[in-house]
């Protein structure tokens, strides 16, 4: 019998012992901080592990936790850019980055984290959110690198990139600003510039000197633009006394077309002066050149041979008919120059005026295009130039 109660007795005190410890076992597991899965909890960040030590207070496998900056971040955090890893372990249920991160352009990282975490691809991207040069530049103002390696970036690598438009351009409009010019262009001028124009020569029947001599920049009188290229009357003080006061530019082939915009104080249909010339060369001369001049008239002269238009000039009566270009009036005209196969071409305000066939009596070879005053039988004047052109083909622009 007592031995029956002490075996009862036994039993019952082994069964509270073992269900003792059974329950403190499970009281440590959830007290201790080195287990291995706990309820959660948060660490702060840091380059390496959340605050919790080697792994987090919550376990390998945290089931919150927000990282503040690391590789590594909770389920709702943001990146702000860093490397280090989340509060909440090693793996955080956010997965390695965090869940929204925005690349906020620069040329260094942007905020967002590394690959795409559960909340989603980072903003960042490859690239920041660069903006776009306004001058051509390489590069625009966006980051290399934005946040994620995956992200989408709202920029671009580059911004206004290495064939960006430029806002003044090398060539919008000519290398000095005028409209119209074709493309390509022997020569093509709005004078809208104090300097000498690029590609002229200037040269007199006088002492060498500056072309402001003879030549002036107007911004009073102008055809378009700002300014046009005066001529210096030689009653002018301070000019270089030649009666010839012309610059010349060079051409290429065996023809080309000039169009400009000419104005006169005088009347232009009298005697013989020269306005513009098909010439050999640069030289202060007009030996073998075909000349838009006057000659009783608008006309074309090589050397003392002249072509008017129909009905003009110098009739089989004896009596002349002058076509008169009335001064103080803009007039578009239209040259074109064939000297190889003889044929001479004026327009004046779209319309043509001269056809000269076979003409001149040889061939010639013209190299360059002049234009300004020739003072031959006067009287002199004042003449003004605007959106000269020079070309292989017709340029147009007068209509």
């Amino acid at each position: 019998m007592h031995h029956s109660i002490f075996r009862s007795q036994s039993t019952s005190i082994l069964i509270r012992t073992l269900s003792c410890a059974l329950a403190l076992g499970i009281g440590a597991c959830s007290s201790t901080n080195d287990g291995r899965s706990g309820s959660g909890g948060s660490g702060s960040g840091g380059s390496s592990n959340g605050s919790g030590g080697t792994t987090a207070s919550g376990g390998q496998t945290g089931s919150g936790g927000s990282g503040s900056g690391g590789a590594s971040n909770g389920s709702g955090g943001s990146g702000s850019g860093g490397s280090s890893n989340g509060s909440g372990g090693m793996m955080a249920s956010g997965g390695k980055t965090g869940s929204g991160g925005s690349g906020s352009g620069g040329s260094g990282a942007g905020t967002g984290g590394g690959s795409p975490g559960s909340g989603g691809a980072a903003s960042g991207g490859t690239t920041g959110t660069g903006g776009s040069g306004t001058g051509g530049g390489s590069s625009g103002s966006g980051g290399a690198s934005g946040g994620g390696a995956t992200g989408t970036a709202s920029g671009g690598a580059s911004g206004g990139g290495a064939t960006g438009t430029a806002s003044g351009g090398a060539s919008g409009g000519g290398a000095t600003g005028t409209a119209g010019c074709p493309s390509p262009a022997m020569f093509c001028s709005g004078f809208e510039d104090a300097a000498q124009p690029p590609g002229t020569t200037y040269k007199v029947n006088a002492a060498p000197g500056d072309w402001t001599r003879d030549f002036a920049i107007d911004t009073m009188v102008k055809h378009s633009g700002n300014s046009s290229l005066r001529v210096k009357s030689g009653a002018d003080s301070g000019t270089s006394g030649s009666q010839y006061r012309m610059l010349a530019v060079p051409v290429t082939g065996t023809a080309f077309w000039a169009r400009f915009w000419i104005r006169s104080d005088m009347d232009l249909g009298g005697e013989h002066n020269p306005f513009a010339m098909a010439s050999p060369d640069d030289s202060p001369d007009k030996n073998n050149s075909v000349e838009f001049a006057e000659d009783v008239g608008i006309a074309f002269n090589t050397n003392d041979d002249v072509r008017w238009p129909d009905g003009y000039g110098r009739l089989m009566n004896g009596s002349t008919k002058p076509y008169v270009l009335p001064k103080d009036t803009w007039h578009c005209i239209e040259l074109s120059f064939d000297s190889a196969q003889r044929v001479q071409q004026l327009y004046v305000a779209g319309k043509q005026l001269i056809n000269a066939t076979n003409y001149p009596s040889m061939a010639l070879t013209e190299k360059t295009f002049k234009f300004g005053f020739w003072t031959i039988h006067g009287p002199d004047r004042h003449m003004w130039y605007d959106d000269l052109a020079v070309a292989a083909t017709r340029i147009g622009g007068c209509s």
